[in-house]
């Protein structure tokens, strides 16, 4: 009965020093946690200042006079509406592949020519 005695001290010691050292890493990991959650505030405040700050100096009043005051020197003027392209200046598809340029690029390639150099390209028909 000692020795079982015995032994059941000596588990609940070890217990305790176990318990103990979970305590201890526990702790640890929760201060490190504080930190990373104070260090993520900070980020979001600095993130705060500078958004504010960006729309501050992205404001079109602001910015409409930066654009008149060097206008000449960077060469710029407004935009016109005939600067706009419409729908129908954008060129159609072809109904049919280009088979005469496939046959000419297949032939120049089989050749090893570079298709990009114009003096190689020739077709035979």
């Amino acid at each position: 009965m000692r020795a079982f005695n015995f032994f059941l001290l000596c588990t609940s010691f070890l217990a305790l020093i176990m318990v103990y050292g979970q305590k201890y890493r526990t702790e640890v990991v929760q201060s490190n946690v504080i930190e990373l959650q104070q260090q993520i505030a900070g980020q979001k405040q600095t993130l705060s200042a500078l958004d504010a700050e960006w729309a501050l100096l992205n404001q079109p009043g602001r910015l409409q006079a930066i654009v008149e005051r060097h206008a000449e020197a960077l060469n710029i003027a407004p935009l016109a509406v005939e600067q706009y392209g419409t729908i129908d200046d954008i060129p159609m598809r072809p109904k049919a592949p280009d088979v005469d340029g496939l046959d000419a690029l297949l032939m120049s390639l089989g050749a090893g020519i570079d298709p990009n150099s114009l003096d190689g390209l020739s077709t035979n028909e």
